[in-house]
């Protein structure tokens, strides 16, 4: 069937009797007009929900380059959709709800009429106290409520409270509920309104429940004239609302609006009639009516429900085969009432018509039997193969892992002609077409993308098209928090179901648990990979970590005892000045900067070699299969120049060095962890060397490590007992010889080996971080010291104290020198710290913003060992420098080397340039002191002066 537009509907759900018998007239209606059916549930998949207070949270607009107009069914959006609907320039029709705040024409059924002949017809068997019982929650049943008050106005009938008893719901569990309250009160009333017929139902259930005789000692009315009350005992008077004829009036509304043919309506009420069967107290039928107008009442009790040509031919050779022995195609007419209103049930009323006046046995009640067996016969086989059908589905979602249920393929065991599933990408703007299903063949190309305004994709809609009562459903795939896109179906409305439980709904609510299992699947997966890597791989790097590395190695080891002639190597690589980095510019800094070295390491590697983070800014790499040993040392030799080229991190260039171990695997009976260590013991040799170099492992240097380790053991003690102590040396004015201050230095006063000076251990404490607490100890001692030599003296004094690269690159320096001064008394100006070239060098920048921390305390701050590290003069004159410390191997050659006193007497002209004090370390001899003194150089300290001296004796000596 051709089609010229496209008609959206927009409902909470999509089949029932209620919803599906809407369907079912939008169908009908659509497929008259020549236009397709474009269906949305806007709740979602496989909701518990049934009662519709307010509307749900939907927002997308699904199909909007398709539709032409909107039909909205009871509360399925909010206000604001609509008004983006009407924006669009999209008219836009409303079922079963009053709308306030839109203007739009709305369809509703004439549920006030209904009710009042209802109330009515219940005066009428003489009936005085009628009750009411209702779920209240539901604006129909409210408006209903409020009609039966008025019938009972009208007839002059006080309306009594006590008579209106709630029901939890609009189902029969809901009216059950209602009879026990309506049981609890003592049971006030004769005879009873019910705002549906299952609360009708389940009252009736509770009365009988309790002995009650029905009618008798109470009749009801339901409304709605669902098939539960034909099938009832008493069968249930009802008012009947034609579902179906809300769908087509709206639909036809909806199609003046787009022609703009006709007067505008704002409300159209589809007339609602009494059907009246037992449970009111009297006889089926009209009262006075012939036996074809009581047929035809039973098949059409709503006039305008089903055409008259269609029935009038068939009731009238029904209502003339009433006696007959004979009739010809009399089974056939039977058949096509049944078929006309599309209701079954109708066969118990006509048989309740037409018994008081034919022979039980005969022809037409046969007929009719029949026909309501064959009606029977195929709910069943229907249900039978409903079930089946959703049995399959189950199960084949269930086994999802087997077939990718995105695939559709599933949907052969269904109805469906056709269907394509969506899923949602980024913003939920986009659906991913993720699967296509077409019913005998094969389903068109389709973009791998639609907005969610092209979706579902038009070949869906020609599909629906071709069907009788065709339309295309879209369902979110949405369970509570799992929202994974929307499944399209072109399928026809399902009646024979509860609202909310139809095949459809019951799809895309089993799809979204399969997604959801298939991404817990690949989750679990996923997360066994990543346990896998986080057990073999550094995280940071993504390097193999130290586990994958040895058993790599021990790989190694296996192949060299096969192939003796096979070589291997393990370099064992130390980051020289990380630890500056991570503590002056973060931690965010320091990873970043591994990150940036595990690359340049992995570049001068070959494939076949393993480079693997062993821990902090450690690296451990295995050379497999070299030629010779020496290829090795051009590998760390490689390494070296690689990493010394500076690093961009956080907007500072860092320039670090790596300091490298080297061992080879020459030794059969050696083990993966021996070479390890090997490679660590020589790494540390090359560190305490040199920074930035490289040594091979030897015997001896096992030995040196195993007392480095001692050394490190040892001094950690020392620190808890108070074994560092203070020494210090005068700095004194060299031309007059007067002291005019002191350096602090540190001295281990070893408990077996004596006295120690800081080469043997702050090598040691630099690499451990145990300098910090050695620096912080010297650092106080020297100013408590300090500011008692000054209140004993009365003079002039300062002290210098070094601190090492780990204390000026540790963030709690200033916090440290603040506690100290305040602590102690010493005032800032009266202390000096001395820093060399290359811990300020390592980052001017950063460093500047230090010293400038450390001077706003008023502490001087002095370049120690000038000369023998790299600055730049830039950096010295931007940097708060106050004074330059020149370096004993250049004053212990003046007068025996030209170029050593050339080159000190330019670090004194450059200093007096830049306004700084100069103070010549080293000085032994009277002639180094006078030729200073020449040079221009003030100050001085050195063995000439005197040694350094406990600073418990400095006072002594010194000061009096």
């Amino acid at each position: 069937m051709s089609t010229e537009f496209t008609l959206g509907v927009l409902s909470p759900f999509l089949g029932g009797w209620y919803f599906g018998g809407i369907m079912t007239g939008i169908a009908r209606a659509g497929r008259e007009l020549g236009a397709n059916i474009l269906a949305i549930q806007t709740t979602d998949a496989g909701t518990g929900q049934t009662e519709i207070e307010r509307a749900p949270e939907f927002h997308h607009l699904v199909g909007a380059e398709h539709v032409a107009g909107v039909v909205v069914i009871l509360r399925a959006v909010g206000s604001a959709y609509l008004k983006s609907v009407q924006q669009s320039g999209r008219p836009v029709v409303v079922v079963g709800d009053e709308v306030t705040d839109v203007d739009c024409p709305v369809i509703v059924p004439d549920n006030r009429a209904g009710v009042r002949a209802a109330v009515a017809h219940l005066i009428g068997h003489g009936h005085r106290r009628i009750a009411f019982a209702g779920y209240l929650g539901a604006t129909d049943v409210r408006e209903r409520l409020e009609a039966y008050r008025e019938a009972l106005d009208e007839h002059g009938i006080g309306v009594d409270p006590g008579l209106v008893f709630a029901a939890d719901d609009n189902h029969e569990w809901g009216g059950e509920a209602a009879g026990r309250r309506l049981v609890e009160a003592g049971i006030p009333s004769t005879a009873l309104i019910a705002g549906t017929d299952a609360n009708a139902a389940g009252i009736m259930s509770v009365l009988t429940g309790q002995g009650l005789v029905l009618p008798r000692d109470q009749a009801i009315i339901g409304f709605d004239d669902q098939r539960i009350a034909a099938y009832g005992d008493p069968t249930l008077t009802t008012v009947r609302q034609p579902v179906h004829l809300l769908g087509r009036t709206a639909i036809a509304e909806l199609a003046r609006l787009l022609h703009g043919s006709g007067e505008p309506i704002t409300h159209h009420y589809v007339p609602t009639a009494l059907v009246v069967r037992e449970s009111c107290g009297c006889v089926p039928g009209p009262a006075g009516a012939t036996v074809a107008e009581q047929l035809r009442a039973a098949v059409a009790p709503v006039a305008p429900e089903v055409p008259a040509p269609a029935v009038d031919r068939d009731v009238a050779a029904v209502a003339d085969a009433i006696g007959h022995e004979t009739v010809p195609g009399l089974s056939a007419a039977v058949q096509r009432l049944a078929q006309a209103s599309g209701r079954p049930e109708i066969l118990m009323d006509m048989v309740t018509t037409v018994s008081e006046q034919d022979d039980p046995a005969g022809p037409l009640m046969r007929a009719m039997m029949q026909a309501h067996g064959r009606a029977l016969f195929h709910d069943n086989v229907y249900l039978q193969k409903t079930l089946s059908q959703q049995y399959e589905v189950s199960t084949e979602l269930l086994l999802g892992h087997r077939d990718d249920p995105r695939g559709l393929g599933w949907l052969a065991r269904t109805p469906a002609e056709a269907g394509c599933l969506g899923l949602w990408t980024g913003d939920q703007t986009t659906l991913e077409v993720a699967g296509a299903y077409r019913r005998g063949g094969t389903p068109p190309e389709l973009p791998s993308r639609l907005d969610v305004t092209a979706f579902p994709p038009a070949y869906l809609l020609d599909v629906a098209g071709g069907l009788a009562e065709g339309i295309v459903f879209v369902v979110p795939v949405k369970v509570d928090d799992s929202d994974w896109g929307l499944l399209a179906v072109a399928d026809t409305p399902v009646r024979a179901v509860e609202t909310g439980r139809e095949p459809v709904n019951h799809w895309a609510a089993l799809l979204s648990h399969t997604l959801d299992y298939d991404r817990m699947v690949r989750d679990l997966r996923l997360g066994k990979e990543q346990l896998r890597a986080a057990a073999l791989y550094d995280g940071l790097t993504g390097l193999p970590n130290r586990t994958l590395f040895l058993d790599r190695l021990r790989q190694a080891i296996r192949q060299r005892r096969r192939t003796p002639g096979r070589h291997f190597a393990v370099l064992f690589l130390d980051v020289d000045g990380f630890k500056v980095v991570n503590d002056s510019l973060g931690h965010a800094a320091g990873d970043g900067l591994l990150v940036e070295v595990a690359a340049r390491i992995n570049e001068n590697l070959r494939d076949s070699d393993t480079a693997a983070r062993f821990g902090g800014d450690e690296f451990l790499i295995l050379l497999d299969d070299i030629a010779q040993n020496s290829d090795a040392d051009d590998v760390a030799r490689r390494l070296q120049t690689s990493l010394a080229e500076p690093f961009h991190v956080q907007g500072h260039d860092v320039v670090v060095t790596a300091s490298i171990g080297v061992t080879f695997g020459d030794s059969s009976a050696a083990t993966a962890e021996d070479l390890v260590r090997d490679a660590d013991i020589a790494m540390y040799t090359a560190k305490s060397r040199m920074k930035g170099s490289q040594a091979v492992f030897d015997d001896s240097m096992r030995t040196k490590a195993v007392r480095r380790l001692q050394v490190e053991s040892e001094l950690r003690r020392a620190l808890e007992r108070q074994e560092i102590r203070t020494f210090v040396q005068p700095i004194v004015h060299l031309p007059t010889g007067r002291i005019d201050g002191f350096e602090a230095l540190a001295r281990w006063e070893h408990p077996t080996r004596g006295l120690l000076d800081p080469a043997d251990f702050l090598p040691i404490a630099e690499e451990t971080g145990l300098v910090i607490g050695i620096g912080q100890q010297i650092l106080v001692d020297s100013c408590r010291r300090l500011a008692a030599w000054r209140a004993a003296t009365g003079r002039d004094l300062r002290v210098s104290v070094n601190v090492s690269h780990r204390q000026l690159w540790t963030r709690t320096l200033i916090g440290t020198l603040t506690e100290c001064l305040n602590e102690t008394g010493c005032e800032g100006r009266w202390l000096a710290l001395e820093l060399t070239e290359s811990v300020v060098m390592r980052d001017p920048a950063q460093a500047r913003t230090f010293l400038e921390e450390i001077h706003a305390l008023g502490c001087e701050l002095y370049i120690d060992d000038f000369g023998t590290g790299y600055s730049s003069l830039e950096a010295l004159h931007r940097l708060p420098i106050d004074a330059l410390k020149i370096d004993k191997s250049f004053v212990s050659r003046l007068g025996e080397d030209a170029k050593s006193g050339d080159l000190v007497d330019s670090i004194i002209l450059m200093g007096h340039k830049l306004g700084l004090r100069l103070i010549a370390e080293g000085v032994e001899t009277a002639e180094q002191r006078a030729h200073l003194v020449r040079l221009g150089c003030a100050y001085g300290q050195g063995h000439l002066f005197a040694e350094p001296v406990p600073a418990d004796e400095a006072e002594d000596r010194f000061l009096r």
